[in-house]
Formats: structure tokens, C-alpha cells, sequence
């Protein structure tokens, strides 16, 4: 079985894994705060993600499309319990 994800050039560092889009699509998860960071080192401005998506146009990509999440740097705990889950982040 080939599954098909599309991948956006000099984000790997910030790949965090693969996640499920609607009509069960798998597609890769990207640490949005990671990304920002790699434009910035490209000779992009601050907070210029969402402009460098519009400009490669990742919308046309519909449900194709990866996802970008913020992760909560702000939590100060591990959301498991002690029977040996991995442990959890909080995204938003």
C-alpha cells in the first residue's frame, strides 16, 4: 500500500509526525513555531508562515494539504498517568 503525503522543502527539521485530515487522509504534522524559525534563517520576516503557505499556495492542496500546529510551551505538566502512556503535549 503506497500512502502519498506531500512534503513542503527545508520544513524536515520541523516535521513532528503524520496525522488524519478529513475523509481519513493521512498527512504530515508540522511544528508551526519550527517552521517560523526556519523562514526566519531563509530571510523571512517574523510571523511570516502563514504568508509563505499563501504564496506556494498550500489552499489549492484541499484536504491534501499538512497541518501546522502551535505547540503550548506554556504547560507545565505531563499529561500522562503512571501506567506508562507516552506523554502528551497540548496543541491549540
Amino acid at each position: 500500500m503506497n500512502i502519498e503525503m506531500i512534503s513542503i522543502q527545508g520544513f524536515d527539521e520541523a516535521i513532528l509526525g503524520t496525522g488524519i485530515r478529513e475523509s481519513n487522509r493521512e498527512v504530515l504534522v508540522y511544528d508551526a513555531d519550527k517552521c517560523e524559525e526556519l523562514l526566519i534563517t531563509q530571510g523571512y520576516g517574523a510571523n511570516s508562515l502563514s504568508h509563505f503557505l499563501e504564496s506556494i499556495d498550500v489552499d489549492s492542496l484541499g484536504n491534501r494539504a499538512p497541518l501546522f500546529i502551535y505547540l503550548d510551551a506554556n504547560v507545565d505538566y505531563d499529561a500522562t498517568d503512571e501506567r506508562g502512556r507516552p506523554a502528551l503535549r497540548i496543541v491549540h
